[in-house]
């Protein structure tokens, strides 16, 4: 059975940013996409003219969202941590304070900085019921994906990549960087096909723990985003 897809993924951060006297309000929203068209959970999606895959499951972190211009902080998002959910279309906001300049570049995080790990199980999205967290050894999931392909080797052909880890030499939370022109609104596409087109998943398909093997997944995570202006 497949589970029930889900058609549109929008997660919206709306975020007010506020000039000594004067307020602009500006919305950004990660979208996530499966080659540039909207991700459909437990769709078939071809990858060759014989082979094919499914997502079944996709959550993953946003922390530490911040905006510079030139190089110089002038914003940070108040709301620390977001849990992304393709099976969940939730509306996040955030309360941001912003300089009068514009912004010109956004970074954040795709997962948990190490002293958030370290504190272990907490409140929110950050409870252990988000099935992102491990133990208090091994800490929280950064980003986790499941599905099925027949290109995997594995029994009835499934995929699992759990990507955690805080601790050196297996730190997996990766910083993204994008160039914005401060324009509102803001989106922020999340291309998951980018992810299979770097990842042989004939050959490495299943990842569930803090190890190299994870580090190097987590190393292409920064290549599913991009930002989308109108």
């Amino acid at each position: 059975m497949y589970l029930k897809t889900t058609y549109s993924c929008l997660f919206f951060l709306l975020c007010s940013f506020a000039v000594k006297a004067q307020k602009t309000t500006t919305e950004i929203s990660f979208q996530l996409l499966f080659d540039k068209g909207p991700l459909e959970l437990a769709k078939q999606y071809p990858v060759s003219e014989k082979d094919s895959l499914t997502i079944d499951f996709l959550k993953f972190y946003i922390s530490d969202i911040t905006f510079f211009k030139e190089g110089t902080q002038v914003g940070k998002s108040k709301e620390k941590h977001h849990l992304i959910d393709a099976q969940n279309s939730l509306i996040y906001k955030a309360l941001c304070t912003i300089k009068k300049e514009k912004f010109d570049t956004i970074t954040f995080l795709v997962g948990l900085d190490s002293k958030t790990q370290e504190k272990g199980i907490q409140g929110g999205v950050l409870d252990p019921t988000s099935q992102m967290y491990w133990t208090w050894q091994n800490g929280f999931i950064n980003f986790k994906l499941e599905g099925k392909s027949s290109l995997c080797p594995t029994r009835k052909n499934k995929f699992q990549f759990h990507i955690g880890g805080f601790q050196k030499p297996f730190v997996t939370s990766q910083e993204v960087s994008l160039k914005a022109k401060g324009a509102s609104p803001l989106v922020i596409k999340v291309d998951v096909a980018s992810f299979f087109n770097a990842i042989d998943i004939s050959q490495t398909n299943t990842v569930t723990s803090p190890n190299k093997n994870a580090v190097m997944v987590s190393k292409v995570l920064p290549t599913l985003f991009s930002v989308h202006e109108n």
